[in-house]
C-alpha cells in the first residue's frame, strides 16, 4: 500500500524535557521538540513496554522498513535539528546515548474495502495484506527515580548517505520501573474500541488526574484486531495508539472533537485480551468482519486438519500443521506481536503477571465469542447463527457453524490458566502486595447485558427428525455451570484479591464481597450495552422453549452481589431515582487508581457540556497502608503530649527548652483544620494532633488548583515533608515527621504551586526516645533556619518550574 502523505500526520507532541529529567532546580530547561520532523513520517508515536530495574523498552511502527531505527536518550535531543539527527544516530554527539531497535514486519496486518482510509489505498475487493514495521529498542543504564528525554529515529537508505530519508517523533520522557513505596497514579480503563467518546475520556483523565504513570487496560482495544488502521490511522480520527497519544481527533457523542491524551509515549501500558483481539478464521475470508465473526473452536479445527492433511501438508511439517490450524480457528497473534509483555509458563503472553510499584497486576484471558440473541424454536425455520443456533444451511460443515458463544481460552476448574493461577496467588510476589489487583475482561459480577448467558461451555443438542437424521443444532448455557463464579471466584475470594477490573459491557457498575473483594467495571466509552437492573428499565431477553428459561436472567447480577451506591454524583433514572450504575451514551466516566492514597477514584464528564468539568463519581479505599521505614525503634505509643521533664536536661539553643510552654498542649482536635477557611479557600486536615518525632501523618489539602502541585513544608524550621499533584483540587499524602524534630507545636502549611494557595495546620510533637541515651534524651534539631531556606527555595523554585509545564500540557487541549 502507497504511504501517507496526509498533513494530518504531523502530530503535536513534547514534553519538559530537562525538567522531566530532572534537571537542578533554577536552571534552564533544554528545547524540547514540539512536533515529529523529516521527509518520511511514523505510523505511531513511541509507547512504552516492559519497564526493568534500570531499562524500559520502546516501541513504535512505520510502514517502512528501514536501514535503520534508534532511541536517542539524552538532554539536548529535544533541540536536534534534522541535520543532527545523523549524526547523533551515528554515536557522534555528546551527551547523547543511542540504543538501537530490532524490527519487525506484522505478520497479519490487513485492511479491506469497509476500512476508514482514504479510498485510494483500499483494495479494490477482498482484503489485502498492510506492510507495517514495528521497532523495539531497550533503552539501559537508566536510574529509579530519575525521568530522561528521549525520542525516536528510523533512517530508511544508507546511514550517512545523501540518500538517507528520516522519520523523528517529538521528545517525550521515560524511566525504569518504579520500586515499592513509589506513588503511582494508574489509569483503570477498557474497552476503548474507537467509540465515540473514547478520546474525549482520556482527554479528560489526563486534565483531572495530571500526570498518569501506568495504564491498566481491561481488553477491547480495538474492534478488529487484524485491521491495520484501527490501531494506527483510522480516518475516523479514534485509532487505539492516537487516542493515548494525544493525537486524535474524534467526534464525541456530542459532535465536539477531542484529541485524547499523551500518555503511552511517557507511561507503559498494561493490557489484557478481550473478544475484541481475537480475529477469528482467516482461510477463505473475503472482508476482515467475516472473518472476525467466524472463530471456530481449536478443537474442531484440529478435527477437520486430519481430513484434508494429506493434501495440505503432504510434508507432514509442524509449522504447516499449526498455521493451518490457525487460519481455520481464531488468533490473538497481532495483539501479541503489537506488545512487549511478560509471559507465563502456560500461556505466554495471553495471560501474565507484573509488578508494577506496590501493585501486582494479573491479567486473564476471560472471555469468549460475542454472538446474537436470535432463538427460533423450529430448527428448520432457524435463520441466523447466533449464541443459541445454527442454521439449516451449515448443519454438515463444522468450520461454517459458529459452535455458540464457545470460550478461547479455558479458565475452568483444571485448566492450565486456573492452574497458573493458583501458584501465582500464592507467590510472595503478590501475597506480599500491598494493592493485588486481578484484570479480566469478562467478570462475574456485574449487571450487564453481556453478563448472560453464563459463562461457561456451550452444551450441544444435536436435534434430529422423526427418521433420526439431523435436523437442528442448539446451544445451552446451565447456570450451575458458570466457570468464573465457580471456579475462578472463590479463588479470588480465598486469596484476598483487593481489585478486580473487569470489562466488556460499556458500563460503570461496583460490587464488595464480604471477603472485602472489589469488583468494577469501568467501561462506559458512549456505546453502552446497558444495564440490567430494576432501575434502569431494561430487561435481558431470554429464549423460549425449548431452552430451560431457568438458566437465563432478565435482570440483575448472577454473581449475587448487591451494586454499590456511587459516593460522589450518582446518575439519576428517568424518575429521578439515584442509580448505582451509569449506563450513557452521553457520558464518560474515567477511573484511577493512586497507590498514594489508597483509593480508586471514578470521575463523570458529560459531552453535552464540554465546557462544564467532570464531576467526581465514586472514590473508595483499597490495599494496605504503605510500612514507612523505621531506623529506630518504634516509639512509646503515648498518644497524650504530656513528655515528662527530661528536656530541661538537654538545654538545645534551638528548641522550645520545656512542651508545657505550649499553651493547649491537651488533646484537642481542633487545632487540626486551618483556621475559619472562606468558601473556595484552600484547607488542610491532619489525621492526628499529635505525633511523635519520626512518626507519620496523613494529609488532607482541598480548595487547590485542579491538578496543582502541592507542597508540605514543616515550620517553623522549613522542612520540605513531600509534594503531590492534586486531583480536581484535592490532595492527600501522607509525610514522615523527621526524628529530630524538637518537641512542641509545630506547623505544616501545604502551598500550591500553580496557584500559590496555602492553608496550615498546627500539629503537635511528642518526644521519641533515643537508643542507648541515658534518661531517654531526645534527639537533636537538625537543620537551623538559616541553612535550611536556601535549599527550600531550591525545591519550591523546581517545584514552580514542573508547574509551569503541567499548566501547557494541560492547556494543549484542542477541539476541531
Amino acid at each position: 500500500m502507497p504511504r501517507r502523505t496526509d498533513s494530518s500526520r504531523r502530530r503535536t507532541a513534547a514534553v519538559a524535557s530537562a525538567l522531566a529529567a530532572g534537571d537542578e532546580p533554577g536552571t534552564t530547561p533544554s528545547a524540547a521538540s514540539t512536533d515529529p520532523i523529516g521527509a518520511l513520517e511514523l505510523l505511531s508515536d513511541p509507547f512504552l513496554q516492559a519497564p526493568g530495574e534500570s531499562s524500559v523498552n520502546v516501541v513504535w511502527a512505520t510502514e517502512f522498513a528501514g536501514a535503520s531505527s534508534v532511541v536517542l536518550v539524552g538532554e539536548t535531543v529535544g533541540a536536534l535539528a534534522e541535520e543532527q539527527l545523523d549524526e547523533a544516530a551515528a554515536g557522534e554527539l555528546a551527551g547523547i546515548a543511542v540504543f538501537e531497535a530490532g524490527s519487525e514486519r506484522f505478520s497479519r496486518l490487513v485492511e479491506d474495502t469497509a476500512s476508514n482510509i482514504p479510498a485510494d489505498e483500499k483494495p479494490a475487493a477482498g482484503v489485502a495484506e498492510r506492510e507495517v514495521w514495528r521497532h523495539e529498542a531497550v533503552v539501559s543504564g537508566l536510574t529509579h527515580g530519575e525521568r530522561v528525554p528521549y525520542r525516536v529515529v528510523s533512517f530508511d537508505g544508507a546511514p550517512g548517505t545523501e540518500a538517507t530519508e528520516l522519520a523523528a517523533s517529538g521528545t517525550f520522557s521515560l524511566s525504569p520501573a518504579p520500586k515499592a513505596g513509589d506513588d503511582q497514579r494508574i489509569l483503570i480503563t477498557s474497552d476503548h474500541r474507537a467509540m465515540s467518546n473514547t478520546a474525549a475520556n482520556l482527554e479528560m483523565a489526563s486534565e483531572t488526574f495530571g500526570d498518569i504513570d501506568a495504564v491498566f487496560l481491561a481488553g477491547d482495544l480495538v474492534n478488529q484486531p487484524d485491521r491495520a488502521s484501527e490501531w494506527f490511522d483510522d480516518s475516523r480520527g479514534g485509532a487505539f495508539f492516537p487516542v493515548l497519544q494525544g493525537n486524535a481527533s474524534r467526534a464525541s457523542t456530542h459532535g465536539e472533537a477531542y484529541r485524547g491524551a499523551e500518555i503511552l509515549q511517557n507511561a507503559p501500558i498494561h493490557p489484557a485480551i478481550g473478544n475484541h483481539e481475537v480475529q477469528g478464521r482467516i482461510d477463505g475470508a473475503t472482508s476482515i468482519s467475516g472473518s472476525f465473526n467466524a472463530p471456530v473452536p481449536t478443537a474442531v479445527a484440529e478435527a477437520e486438519y486430519e481430513k484434508v492433511a494429506a493434501t495440505v501438508n503432504t510434508s507432514g511439517d509442524p509449522a504447516v500443521r499449526a498455521a493451518w490450524i490457525e487460519d481455520n480457528s481464531f488468533s490473538s497473534t497481532t495483539y501479541e506481536e503489537m506488545f512487549t509483555l511478560p509471559e507465563s509458563a502456560s500461556g505466554g503472553e495471553r495471560y501474565y503477571a507484573v509488578t508494577v510499584g506496590d501493585v501486582r497486576l494479573i491479567s486473564l484471558y476471560s472471555t469468549r465469542i460475542w454472538r446474537g440473541e436470535t432463538a427460533q424454536a423450529d430448527p428448520a425455520a432457524r435463520t441466523g447463527i447466533s449464541r443459541y443456533q445454527e442454521t439449516p444451511a451449515v448443519l454438515g460443515t463444522p468450520l461454517a457453524q459458529g459452535h455458540g458463544e464457545f470460550i478461547f481460552e479455558p479458565i475452568d476448574d483444571g485448566s492450565a490458566q486456573l492452574e497458573w493461577l493458583e501458584g501465582e496467588l500464592a507467590s510472595d510476589d503478590f501475597q506480599d502486595a500491598r494493592f493485588r489487583v486481578v484484570m479480566m475482561h469478562e467478570g462475574a459480577q456485574t449487571m450487564g447485558g453481556n453478563v448472560m448467558p453464563h459463562f461457561t461451555d456451550p452444551v450441544r443438542t444435536e436435534e434430529t427428525n422423526v427418521d433420526g437424521s439431523l435436523a437442528g443444532i442448539r446451544y445451552d448455557y446451565p447456570a450451575t455451570e458458570n466457570h468464573l463464579l465457580n471456579d475462578l471466584g472463590p479463588m479470588l475470594e480465598e486469596a484476598g484479591v483487593d481489585l478486580v477490573q473487569q470489562a466488556h459491557n460499556h458500563i460503570w457498575n461496583r460490587f464488595q464481597s464480604e471477603n472485602g473483594v472489589n469488583y468494577l467495571e469501568t467501561s462506559n466509552m458512549g456505546n453502552t450495552y446497558r444495564v440490567f437492573h430494576e432501575l434502569s428499565g431494561n430487561s435481558r431477553g431470554v429464549p423460549p422453549l425449548p431452552w430451560d428459561a431457568s438458566n437465563y436472567l432478565a435482570q440483575g447480577n448472577p454473581g449475587g452481589l448487591e451494586p454499590i451506591m456511587p459516593t460522589g454524583a450518582a446518575p439519576v433514572n428517568a424518575q429521578g431515582v439515584k442509580t448505582p450504575f451509569v449506563q450513557s451514551n452521553d457520558h464518560a466516566v474515567f477511573t484511577l487508581l493512586d497507590t498514594g492514597s489508597n483509593e480508586v477514584i471514578s470521575y463523570i464528564y458529560d459531552v453535552r457540556t464540554p465546557d462544564v468539568p467532570p464531576v467526581e463519581l465514586d472514590r473508595f479505599s483499597l490495599g494496605r497502608e504503605a510500612v514507612e521505614p523505621t531506623p529506630t525503634p518504634t516509639p512509646t505509643p503515648t498518644a497524650t503530649p504530656e513528655p515528662t521533664p527530661t528536656p530541661t536536661a538537654t538545654p538545645t539553643p534551638t528548641a522550645t527548652p520545656t512542651p508545657t510552654a505550649t499553651p493547649t498542649a491537651s488533646p484537642t482536635p481542633t487545632p487540626t483544620t486551618s483556621p475559619a477557611p472562606t468558601p473556595g479557600a484552600a484547607a488542610v486536615t491532619l489525621s492526628a494532633s499529635s505525633v511523635v518525632a519520626g512518626g507519620s501523618v496523613s494529609i488532607t489539602g482541598t480548595g487547590f488548583g485542579a491538578t496543582d502541585e502541592v507542597s508540605a513544608v514543616l515550620h517553623s524550621t522549613p522542612k520540605l515533608l513531600g509534594t503531590k499533584t492534586a486531583i480536581n483540587g484535592t490532595v492527600r499524602m501522607t509525610v514522615t515527621i523527621p526524628a529530630g524534630t524538637p518537641v512542641g507545636m509545630h506547623r505544616i502549611e501545604l502551598r500550591g504551586a500553580t496557584t500559590g494557595s496555602t492553608a496550615s495546620a498546627e500539629l503537635m510533637v511528642t518526644a521519641a526516645a533515643v537508643p542507648g541515651a541515658p534518661g531517654g534524651s531526645l534527639a537533636s534539631t537538625g537543620v537551623d533556619a538559616a541553612s535550611a531556606a536556601p535549599a527550600l527555595a531550591g525545591v519550591l523554585g523546581a517545584l514552580l518550574l514542573r508547574a509551569g509545564a503541567l499548566i501547557w500540557r494541560s492547556g494543549r487541549r484542542s477541539r476541531a
